[in-house]
């Protein structure tokens, strides 16, 4: 744990210092509310704060409540320390924002149980913390693949529309299917074809740039979102994809399977009021088109003015 002591006081500094070294942290120090803030404002910010009430410059109250105002994420546990015992002082502490309050002098075993509290209540918090992500992850996360699942792609659609008009740039959905993926299950098992959805989502999230959107649809269906400049480029990221693909080769037992898959895209010049349903309909009619064809291509239909589209580095009106 790493802990921050703040006093203009250096006697008060080192009798904390002095107690808590006992304990498995990492203890920095701070002669003032400034260099305090410069300590919470750091690469490696304390998770807890024994902080001097009355400092010149800037008090201990006042340097809770700017952490309680700026500080989003993993707020610290401060402790305020003061020679006023009075109870309108621990409540005034406490309403700035302070966990809790010590009353000099300081007794070194009063001081071991508040740091016992407080990590206490630092580690659920940090439990807590790692539960939400977990919640977090099965809410947008697909668990089997770990990209997308069909409500967060779904989500970040709108978020990649309005990146996309800001930008001036044209927008690809595509929708992408893992070709003969029933017989793939039907020869060498479900857990194979799992593995397949696993190793096939890898494939997308690596030849897909860090910005597009990968997200798994539905059984063997994902849909892609992208940024692109005109039809060719979209021709060219997803046939760079689908290239990806078709050298990918998966071994089952003495065996290797080789998978590819069919690609329906769509173009668009973005639109606040354009719908996802539409759009998916559209790639997904191009994807019809791919399977129709043989499968293992790429089929892209765009519902826009050709001499509109934006070409890499060109500015439209």
């Amino acid at each position: 744990m790493r802990v921050l002591i703040v006093d203009d006081d250096p006697t008060i500094r080192m009798t904390l210092e002095g107690v808590l070294k006992k304990h498995d942290c990492e203890i920095y120090e701070a002669d003032s509310g400034f260099k305090a803030l410069e300590v919470i404002q750091s690469d490696h910010p304390p998770e807890l704060i024994f902080m001097d009430w009355n400092m010149p410059g800037l008090s201990g109250v006042e340097v809770t409540t700017l952490v309680r105002e700026t500080v989003a994420e993993n707020q610290p546990y401060v402790i305020i320390i003061s020679s006023n015992s009075d109870d309108e002082d621990v409540i005034k502490a406490l309403s700035y924002g302070a966990d809790d309050y010590i009353v000099k002098p300081i007794d070194g075993r009063f001081l071991n149980a508040k740091f016992a509290v407080a990590q206490r209540i630092l580690g659920i918090q940090e439990k807590l913390r790692q539960t939400n992500l977990v919640l977090e992850k099965l809410a947008y996360y697909d668990e089997l693949t770990g990209v997308l699942n069909r409500r967060a792609g779904n989500a970040s659609f709108q978020v990649e529309m309005d990146r996309a008009i800001r930008k001036e740039q044209n927008v690809s959905i595509a929708m992408v299917d893992i070709d003969h993926f029933k017989k793939i299950n039907d020869a060498f098992g479900h857990q194979t074809g799992d593995e397949v959805l696993r190793v096939f989502s890898r494939v997308l999230r690596q030849t897909m740039r860090p910005y597009d959107i990968v997200c798994r649809y539905g059984g063997e269906e994902f849909m892609l979102i992208a940024e692109i400049n005109n039809k060719d480029e979209a021709s060219d990221l997803f046939e760079r994809v689908r290239e990806t693909v078709s050298t990918t080769q998966i071994r089952h037992a003495n065996q290797t399977i080789n998978i590819t898959a069919s690609f329906g895209v769509h173009v668009v010049i973005p639109r606040t009021d354009m719908i996802l349903k539409s759009l998916v309909q559209k790639a997904d009619e191009a994807l019809y088109e791919a399977k129709s064809a043989g499968r293992n291509k790429v089929i892209i239909s765009a519902d826009l003015d050709e001499s509109k589209m934006t070409e890499p580095g060109s500015i439209t009106d």
